[in-house]
């Protein structure tokens, strides 16, 4: 079954569009909210950037992974300023430059979400000492254990 895109009905690609702005707000705002707890949470003799780094990414990441749904609902359910506001013409992918803008920084948006939790979770600490782990060879200046520098919590080793 195929179906051009001019044959989809306007209100179920509005309601669609509307959808994915309420999902991208409810998932980074909560992503934030626990990169924020696990932040907040880090022990030790800390830098405020060693406590903080990933919260900072995730409030950065937000306004930037919004931004694009809510222009897409503003612009074409709410017709601000449509058609002169339009971000693409005859295509599916943004090809004017305020759209391009926008796209690009929905996918700044996304690295830098990916970044903040990454370190929130200490997730690459981890993965590298699985690796080290698997490979036999011992993390530097820590004896082996999979201790993470700047908290020096033990990341527990999987088996």
């Amino acid at each position: 079954m195929q179906i051009a895109w001019h044959q989809i009905d306007k209100k179920l690609d509005q309601t669609f569009y509307a959808l994915e702005l309420a999902v991208t707000c409810v998932m980074v705002t909560n992503i934030f909210q626990y990169g924020w707890w696990r932040c907040k949470a880090r022990t030790g003799d800390l830098t405020h950037w060693q406590r903080w780094d990933a919260a900072y990414f995730l409030a950065v990441a937000m306004p930037l992974n919004v931004a694009f749904p809510l222009a897409v609902v503003l612009i074409y359910i709410g017709e601000v300023n449509y058609p002169a506001s339009k971000m693409w013409s005859g295509s599916w992918f943004p090809n004017t430059p305020h759209g391009v803008v926008l796209y690009a920084g929905k996918w700044l948006g996304v690295a830098l979400l990916t970044i903040g939790v990454f370190r929130a979770t200490q997730l690459h600490v981890r993965i590298a000492a699985r690796w080290r782990h698997l490979r036999g060879t011992p993390l530097r200046g820590a004896g082996g254990t999979g201790v993470h520098p700047a908290t020096e919590k033990p990341t527990p080793l999987p088996p």
